[in-house]
């Protein structure tokens, strides 16, 4: 109902209407008063029926375009500001889960850590790696970043992608190492530069959530653009992997960097 009175309301403000009353009302006056108009009259009408009917369409799909483009531009408007206030709704609940993402990637990389330690030479026994090497994904945590990444229009998501596609990344790799260790047959073989491989991975995540934070938490308007392999040597050392404790995880770090300016490039180049 108010939608028809919004209707009527817009048809009375067009400056022809009043016109096209004025003469239906003459019209009727006339009909009334003197009777059927004069057959020259009717004749007149007859010869240009088709161009009066024509008008009349004209006029009807002029306006029929007008409401239609008044209602497709309301549509418009009402879905920006919907999308709007759901960006700001996950925005709010960002840092909660980023937090969640860096106590994942640090767990992660604490328990291949210490897969390391039980490696001879270079290899890693077989049945040394069990199932609680693999993390339980934040699975919810993922969902509030799947929906920030969906409903952030005006700015690159770049980062906070590759860090989603990182997390299902280094599942799938460390339950390959698991099932690798497992091998009945003892065909594949782990050596400790994969294990170490998976705990940079697991560095490039928590870099990743870590970049986010300061647009997470209002105290920047964009978010980062792109990871670099810095970030990364910045995890290992927010995670207390220290570089003379560790070193063969940053030559490893080092070596990629010869190759590439971030560890998400590979995604863009598999793209």
């Amino acid at each position: 109902m108010r939608c028809s009175w919004l209707s009527l309301a817009g048809w009375l403000g067009r400056p022809w209407f009043p016109i096209a009353l004025l003469l239906i009302v003459l019209l009727g006056v006339w009909l009334g008063i003197f009777g059927p108009l004069p057959s020259g009259a009717t004749s007149w009408l007859q010869a240009w029926q088709s161009l009066l009917a024509a008008t009349v369409a004209s006029i009807a799909a002029y306006v029929a375009f007008q409401n239609t483009s008044r209602s497709l531009n309301h549509a418009e408007r009402l879905e920006t500001n919907r999308r709007r206030r759901k960006h700001a709704a996950v925005r709010a609940v960002l840092p909660l889960a980023l937090s969640q993402i860096l106590a994942y990637a640090e767990r992660s990389a604490r328990s291949l850590n210490g897969l390391v330690d039980k490696c001879v030479g270079e290899t890693l026994p077989n049945g040394a790696a069990t199932e609680s090497l693999v993390e339980a994904l934040p699975s919810e945590t993922l969902k509030s970043l799947a929906d920030f990444i969906e409903y952030t229009d005006t700015m690159s998501v770049e980062v906070v992608e590759s860090t989603v596609a990182w997390v299902q990344i280094l599942d799938s790799r460390v339950r390959g190492l698991v099932r690798n260790n497992n091998d009945p047959e003892r065909i594949s073989v782990v050596v400790r530069t994969e294990i170490e491989g998976r705990i940079i991975d697991a560095a490039t995540i928590y870099a990743g959530a870590a970049s986010t934070f300061e647009y997470a938490r209002r105290r920047q308007d964009q978010l980062p653009t792109e990871l670099l392999w810095d970030a990364v040597v910045a995890a290992l050392r927010n995670m207390s992997l220290w570089d003379d404790e560790h070193p063969r995880l940053y030559q490893i770090v080092e070596r990629r960097r010869t190759t590439s300016t971030g560890p998400f490039e590979t995604l863009r180049v598999s793209s």
